[in-house]
């Protein structure tokens, strides 16, 4: 069985160290990041501007994504543990 609330804080945690470090790949190399991106996500043509590198946008994309893998990880959670103990 999970944990629920410590499964949730380990997928919120990666997140609020992962999507800082990707904007910092960003705004050291923004070509090698939609290269990267293109290869990865068949039809997706991203473009880097100066909106995806604004502390505003860091930090609000930031709170909002961790909140949702908090979420996420939290059904899995639940959904894993409810699954388990059908009998």
């Amino acid at each position: 069985m999970f944990k629920v609330i410590a499964f949730a804080n380990t997928l919120a945690i990666i997140d609020l160290i992962l999507h800082p470090l990707f904007h910092l790949w960003i705004s050291i190399a923004p070509r090698s990041y939609e290269w990267m991106m293109n290869l990865f996500v068949a039809g997706l043509h991203l473009q880097v501007t100066n909106f995806d590198s604004s502390f505003s946008h860091i930090a609000l994309g930031t709170i909002v994504e961790a909140s949702t893998f908090w979420i996420l990880g939290a059904m899995v959670a639940l959904i894993y543990n409810r699954l388990l103990n059908v009998k």
